[in-house]
């Protein structure tokens, strides 16, 4: 028996040392798991519940037409109101007839409220030739006006004026430019500014082109309540 003994010993370590082997080789690479579980953290990107290629929406009044939304992509996703727009087209009309359009290069539209958000190159063209170009634009389907508060430029036949934030009518006939206005006009245009009260409209005075903020339109606005200055470009 204790002849033997060594030779016991060595078998055992041999054995052990066989299934340390067999072990090492059943044990899954560690860079592997880790490659693994990296690509199975990474965020799948939602789907939408909802897909629609030229996707049209129509607002209208009585039965006459206000607005028509167009976009080549409407992507709506579950508990979300508004819906993603891709390639937007908006046409504006009064009385049922055309007076401007608008386009961006993307958009939402709450359904309910019918509010419309565009971004992307956003401009907006009247019929007349009038134009607006900014980097985003709200529309209030409430107060049928557009607003911002980023950098805008309007341009009428050969005047130009710019200015960060707007409010205004979809055809540009009314528009109000916030604060850092400039104005380059032709020499045929003359800048008129008029005081509106609660009481009606003040005689025109004149204004230096450049001001903090300024008011431009072809139709006098509704009085406020408060006063506040105006200015129009007229021929």
């Amino acid at each position: 028996m204790t002849a033997n003994r060594p030779l016991q010993i060595l078998a055992t370590a041999a054995l052990l040392g066989l299934l340390v082997l067999v072990l090492s080789a059943c044990e899954p690479d560690a860079k592997t798991t880790a490659t693994a579980t990296t690509e199975t953290d990474e965020p799948v990107a939602e789907k939408p519940a909802q897909q629609f290629f030229d996707y049209r929406l129509i607002e209208s009044n009585a039965g006459v037409r206000q607005w028509v939304l167009e976009s080549t992509e409407m992507q709506k996703f579950t508990g979300q109101r508004d819906a993603i727009l891709i390639d937007v087209h908006m046409d504006f009309f009064q009385d049922g007839e055309h007076f401007s359009v608008l386009t961006a290069d993307s958009g939402r539209a709450n359904l309910h409220t019918k509010n419309i958000h565009t971004w992307g190159d956003v401009v907006i063209i009247t019929d007349d030739g009038r134009k607006l170009e900014t980097e985003q634009l709200f529309f209030n389907n409430e107060t049928e006006l557009i607003h911002n508060d980023v950098f805008n430029r309007f341009t009428r036949q050969f005047d130009v004026m710019t200015g960060i934030g707007l409010e205004a009518t979809p055809d540009l006939e009314y528009i109000e430019l916030k604060r850092d206005v400039q104005a380059e006009v032709d020499d045929s245009t003359e800048l008129k500014i008029f005081v509106i009260t609660s009481t009606g409209v003040a005689p025109p005075f004149s204004l230096p082109i450049s001001s903090k903020a300024c008011r431009i339109s072809a139709r006098a606005p509704r009085a406020p309540t408060a006063p506040m200055i105006k200015g129009a470009l007229s021929y």
